[in-house]
């Protein structure tokens, strides 16, 4: 009789865990320049973390991606600009806070982008700009956020947005 209860008790677990099919990532793939590399300690989250090397500025940049159904189990709203204005939410806290360009949407190369620039600036950390760049694909979102000194902006924002364009989905 234990035997049978014990079958029954297999047949059971794995009869509700058959139900429910799990996909893992997608492989997608960014393109560096030259003067940048991989890195590690800029977010705990991040699947790729990256900074500049000389003789260009210091620059960072970083990517997370979540699932949708994920995001979806945490009652998280999926509308591309409330994603990027909570993902940036921690930084509008930040002494200085200010929009250079306020959240946008594109449709690019099949995928939805939503783009923000914004600055900080406080004693300790400096005076910093933000792009930050929100990518929507079939079933993830992704989040490349890359910083540098204000004042090399202007050097890094090709660089910055060459990465961004570079993003692409492997099929």
């Amino acid at each position: 009789m234990k035997k049978i209860i014990f079958i029954f008790c297999v047949l059971m677990y794995s009869a509700v865990f058959a139900q429910h099919k799990v996909y893992g990532a997608e492989a997608f793939g960014v393109i560096l320049p030259q003067n940048f590399e991989r890195t590690i300690g800029l977010n705990d989250y991040a699947t790729l973390q990256f900074e500049s090397k000389s003789p260009k500025p210091n620059a960072y940049g970083f990517l997370i991606f979540e699932h949708k159904d994920e995001l979806k189990l945490a009652q998280a709203n999926l509308d591309i600009i409330d994603y990027t204005l909570n993902s940036i939410e921690p930084y509008t806290a930040r002494e200085g806070f200010k929009y250079i360009k306020k959240p946008y949407i594109a449709y690019e190369r099949g995928f939805n982008y939503a783009y923000t620039e914004f600055e900080t600036s406080d004693e300790e950390l400096g005076h910093i700009y933000f792009l930050q760049t929100v990518i929507e694909t079939k079933d993830y979102i992704y989040q490349i956020i890359q910083y540098c000194g204000f004042n090399e902006k202007e050097i890094m924002k090709n660089d910055f947005v060459n990465i961004v364009n570079s993003f692409k989905v492997d099929e």
